[in-house]
């Protein structure tokens, strides 16, 4: 049985990401950097991001292209209403997405699938493992329905890895379900090894998460840093005035914090994976509207973690 990353040895696997912000690709760093000590031949599909960013870490494993979601996101807006309005699209996507994954498996020889949240992404003929922190969403509105919707996707997987400690110490009531498939927590997961490095910067601003979110917050962090007056960098966008870095690797970035007395950025679950996983200070911003965010923030207490409205 597979429970973990370190039961998959001398095979190959196949692995895609939820395309919401780089989140989802960048916390299975730690995974396939497991998967590749354990003699895996691995392949990644994912878009145009997702592929440069396995490119950079990765040189080794094969790319092939698996177009996203595209979900869009702006917390000025109902999130209810925009998710309705998005549902045709992604439950389009879901489907192309169980095509290409059925095709592509006629045609090439796969021994193991992992889907980082994305629910089509599965074979009824081989092991699929999804990787998700939310089987019992915590949202303020159609809360049944939402996760009778989760199950029965989540179901059709024939196991799920839950990135968090079997106590459930950072997902809380997020991974607390039961499916009649098994559920394995397989830790924390944090591509960053904590290292030295002289301060440079009062705050490393990181910008994640959907558009127009992304810019959304951006203008608001830049606001901000110039209201303070601090010394700050940026990632993930030019900023005049700003040092700024657009894809860092996973080496350059784990220098930036480093260098930074606190990061500056979204309450997106990987970076709070990340911050616990190096005690690193940091001030986290929960999209409104967005409630793993939101829940998280209420439920999470760390003495480095400070979580804001903005």
């Amino acid at each position: 049985m597979i429970q973990k990353p370190i039961d998959i040895s001398n095979k190959t696997v196949l692995i895609a990401a939820l395309d919401w912000g780089m989140g989802h690709t960048t916390r299975c760093f730690s995974i396939i950097r497991v998967l590749m000590g354990q003699d895996n031949k691995l392949i990644f599909a994912g878009d145009v991001n997702q592929i440069q960013f396995i490119r950079k870490e990765f040189p080794s494993i094969r790319i092939e292209k698996l177009d996203g979601y595209k979900i869009l996101l702006d917390s000025n807006k109902n999130t209810y209403s925009q998710l309705a309005r998005q549902r045709s699209k992604v439950q389009k996507a879901i489907r192309k997405e169980t095509k290409w994954l059925n095709r592509y498996l006629n045609e090439n020889k796969v021994d193991v699938v992992i889907s980082d949240n994305r629910y089509g992404f599965y074979s009824v003929e081989i092991p699929s493992i999804l990787i998700t922190h939310q089987l019992n969403l915590q949202v303020p509105n159609f809360k049944f329905f939402a996760n009778y919707l989760i199950k029965k996707y989540v179901q059709r997987f024939s196991a799920v890895w839950v990135p968090d400690d079997a106590q459930r110490t950072l997902t809380g009531e997020l991974s607390n379900q039961k499916l009649n498939i098994p559920i394995h927590f397989i830790g924390v997961l944090n591509r960053f090894k904590q290292v030295k490095a002289e301060k440079k910067y009062d705050y490393l601003v990181i910008l994640t998460g959907p558009e127009p979110e992304r810019t959304n917050f951006l203008e608001y962090a830049k606001e901000e840093m110039l209201n303070l007056g601090v010394t700050a960098a940026f990632v993930g966008a030019h900023v005049d005035g700003f040092d700024s870095f657009f894809y860092p690797t996973t080496a350059e970035l784990e220098t930036l914090i480093a260098q930074s007395n606190c990061v500056f950025s979204r309450a997106g679950y990987t970076t709070i994976m990340e911050m616990v996983g190096l005690d690193k200070k940091a001030f986290l911003f929960p999209t409104r509207g967005q409630y793993e965010q939101e829940y998280l923030a209420k439920h999470i207490k760390h003495p480095q973690l400070q979580f804001f409205n903005d």
